[in-house]
């Protein structure tokens, strides 16, 4: 397995097996939801938070502006090889790729998430490749067996989606993957998270969530945890550390 990153970006952009002969191209970034704080003039108040996943469109907005702009560094070793990115002060990553393997692992670092702008985010790596999915994912249920998703469509009831994003989401704690006739794209994950795949081709995790309003289901708080160092007024919010093989 050989993987290729943009000299000018230092994004991914290719992943290649050279022992099947498939060459995938595939860019990932990352991005956030803006959590809804529940005041939409609709009918159904209702904010995310700990257990509902709701944001205010199906926009997701680029990390630091348009584009994200990954400063990188390699390492390479007659075992591993890694690359280190940077996507904004708050989100890094390291790419590994042992030797003779068929898979690479990705540790993410989230946080803390700032919210000096009070707008709450949920924070989403994607990893878009040029896949003829035509709508569809596989979710596992409970880490066992894969099941088919389609996207806007449940098969046992007429689905009227209000939420193009959060209906779509599904729940994981073994993996996502999506295929056309000729190839297969999968993540595995080290935790449940939640994803999708709102775009054909398209694959999409949820890393971290910081929220300023709760949701009214019984929790009673928002998700703001912070950490505050002892004898000193500095408190910031959580950061987490996330593993994936892919």
């Amino acid at each position: 397995m050989r993987m290729v990153f943009s000299n000018s970006t230092g994004l991914l952009k290719q992943i290649r097996y050279h022992e099947h002969e498939v060459s995938l191209p595939v860019e990932q970034s990352f991005c956030w939801y803006n959590g809804s704080d529940g005041n939409t003039g609709e009918k159904r108040i209702q904010a995310s938070g700990a257990y509902v996943f709701r944001p205010n469109s199906s926009s997701c907005f680029p990390l630091g502006g348009s584009s994200d702009q990954a400063i990188q560094s390699v390492i390479q070793g007659d075992i591993v090889s890694e690359v280190h990115q940077q996507f904004s002060p708050w989100v890094s990553q390291v790419v590994r790729l042992y030797k003779n393997a068929e898979d690479a692992e990705i540790d993410f670092l989230v946080g803390p998430i700032p919210v000096d702008d009070n707008l709450g985010k949920e924070i989403v790596a994607q990893f878009m490749t040029n896949l003829s999915s035509n709508g569809e994912f596989f979710t596992d249920s409970n880490g066992r067996d894969f099941l088919k998703r389609i996207r806007n469509y449940r098969k046992d009831w007429d689905l009227d989606i209000h939420e193009e994003v959060a209906g779509n989401y599904y729940p994981l704690n073994l993996g996502i993957y999506l295929k056309d006739n000729k190839t297969e794209f999968s993540l595995l994950v080290d935790r449940p998270l939640g994803g999708s795949s709102i775009f054909d081709g398209e694959l999409e995790l949820m890393l971290h969530r910081r929220l300023l309003h709760d949701d009214g289901r019984g929790v009673g708080e928002a998700i703001n945890e912070t950490v505050c160092i002892n004898g000193t007024n500095s408190c910031e919010g959580l950061t987490v550390s996330l593993h994936l093989h892919g």
